[in-house]
């Protein structure tokens, strides 16, 4: 028997298939939310939970694009070789989502003159949390994110807000006429 490792090769990897197979996931999501088939939503981001692309694109995220890729975490870990970052990837398959690690309480100060707390998570957790998101995502609320197309985010938080009180003021009156 030799002595193969099958370790992810960080330098070899194909990101554009990577990016492609995420983003397909991403979109086969939202067309599944966006049709009202949970059951095939819930499918769908349990594969991308476990999409082997997904773990390379959050370790990529959190590694490489994040500004605070050089903040360590409780752990005072950072990752910074392509052999690490191979590493936390084969790491994350077996990692259990559920149970964080501790996080790094630091104070940072306001406008103001106090100070507020802020809590640096480790690093795999920060990768975990980057696959979560694209997973759980796409699945927002289809039917108010196509009539938003303000690229301001909080003009767009409060056009959903506005659109959120119609429908409030909407399902009472349908579900009147319907009994």
């Amino acid at each position: 028997m030799s002595n193969v490792t099958t370790g992810t090769d960080w330098t070899s990897v194909n990101w554009q298939k990577v990016n492609k197979t995420v983003t397909n996931l991403r979109q086969r999501i939202y067309r599944a939310a966006k049709q009202s088939d949970l059951k095939r939503v819930r499918s769908l981001q349990r594969l991308m939970l476990r999409s082997y692309s997904n773990r390379l694109l959050a370790v990529r995220r959190v590694t490489q694009l994040n500004a605070g890729k050089n903040t360590p975490g409780v752990d005072k870990l950072t990752i910074k070789t392509s052999e690490a970052r191979g590493k936390l990837t084969d790491d994350l398959r077996k990692y259990e989502i559920w149970k964080a690690q501790p996080v790094l309480r630091v104070y940072i100060p306001k406008a103001n003159g106090k100070k507020r707390p802020l809590g640096i998570p480790v690093m795999t957790d920060r990768a975990i949390q980057s696959m979560v998101k694209n997973a759980l995502e796409p699945f927002g609320n289809p039917s108010l994110r196509d009539q938003v197309t303000v690229s301001d985010q909080g003009e767009a938080a409060m056009t959903r807000l506005r659109q959120y009180s119609i429908l409030q003021k909407v399902i009472p009156e349908a579900k009147e006429n319907m009994s």
